[in-house]
């Protein structure tokens, strides 16, 4: 990716994650960042977020270790291919909220990986992009 494809993308992310509650700080955020506003029921979806997403689904975030390379599941967490959940209702709001928080009980933390807010916000997006049949693992 250019330097500048990069820089696009960090600042629709980080332009995503002031829109979807954060302040501007939020979204650069550090890892454990609690946000004080609910998040939306939908992501601003493209092209450029869909993808940052992936990369970090299966880079730094390290979520394919326990949810499978095309987000299958299997016996160390579920499938994140929806409409169906485990722990959650499958909305993007639930899932941006389990990215942050991760769920107590599990190997599920929240930002995994060390991911930034602004990351959580683009993995949150490409997972509820997958799940609704909008974009491919």
């Amino acid at each position: 990716m250019t330097a500048l494809k990069r820089l696009l993308v960090a600042l629709v992310t980080v332009l995503l994650a002031a829109v979807l509650g954060g302040t501007s700080a939020q979204a650069q955020g550090t890892a454990g960042a609690e946000q004080s506003q609910a998040p939306t029921e939908s992501p601003a979806l493209s092209d450029q977020v869909i993808d940052a997403g992936r990369a970090i689904f299966h880079g730094t975030g390290t979520c394919h270790a326990c949810h499978g390379d095309d987000l299958q599941g299997g016996s160390i967490a579920p499938s994140l291919r929806g409409p169906k959940w485990r722990h959650i209702d499958g909305s993007y709001g639930a899932m941006l909220d389990r990215i942050r928080k991760g769920k107590d009980g599990t190997l599920m933390v929240g930002y995994p990986g060390g991911i930034s807010d602004a990351e959580a916000v683009q993995v949150a997006t490409y997972v509820w992009a997958v799940g609704q049949g909008k974009a491919k693992p």
